[in-house]
């Protein structure tokens, strides 16, 4: 990250635990872009039309949820970015019912079960495998508000990514709080991005 900082992992039996470390040496700023795309300006918090949105773990509970919410309301959201982990059957539903222009999943071995699913799509969304396409998802240049629901420490960098690019953010992924809490939550003030709980855990946290 950004400051000096690393994400550590601990396994502990069959738990694991992340936390954010100060690593001397480490460079500055967001990961580099994915080939072809820019690292985005800072978000403007204006937009037209419905708000909107980017989803990281979007086909588990919270991104499903949210999807849902979507579907119910057009003409308040639209989503310009999916991320998932594995599930391609429920994404290659989720892209073809909400059109968005990027989509990422991270285990790179499905991609071309992905690409060979949508292959009658006529809108076909640009695809980036593995933590690179996360975090693309994440800082998404359309995005104004960013939804993360990815379970565990790989929820952090991505949100981090999002924050730097100006994104406010719909938090589901404790981790971001319990481990980088006292990283996350300045950088959140430095870039001037609201954090709002989006699960009753982060709500009780927040209270």
């Amino acid at each position: 990250f950004s400051g000096g900082l690393a994400l550590k992992r601990k396994e502990n039996g069959r738990r694991v635990y992340c936390s954010v470390q100060s690593s001397s040496g480490s460079g500055s700023g967001p990961p580099p872009a994915w080939p072809g795309r820019a690292i985005p300006e800072l978000a403007k918090k204006t937009w037209e039309g419905p708000k909107p949105i980017s989803i990281v773990g979007c086909t588990g509970s919270i991104g499903t949820q949210t999807l849902d919410i979507v579907a119910e309301n057009p003409e308040k959201f639209r989503v310009v970015a999916l991320a998932a982990g594995s599930n391609i059957t429920l994404l290659v539903d989720q892209v073809k019912r909400f059109k968005p222009q990027l989509v990422a999943v991270r285990n790179e071995s499905l991609i071309a079960e992905l690409q060979e699913a949508l292959k009658d799509v006529e809108q076909k969304p640009e695809i980036i495998p593995g933590e690179q396409g996360i975090i693309e998802v994440a800082r998404h240049p359309d995005a104004v508000t960013v939804v993360t629901g990815i379970v565990g420490c790989a929820g952090l960098k991505p949100t981090v990514a999002a924050i730097e690019a100006g994104k406010d953010i719909a938090l589901a992924n404790k981790e971001t709080l319990i481990a980088g809490g006292p990283f996350v939550l300045p950088l959140a003030r430095k870039h001037n991005v609201k954090i709002l709980p989006a699960d009753s855990e982060h709500s009780a946290i927040f209270q």
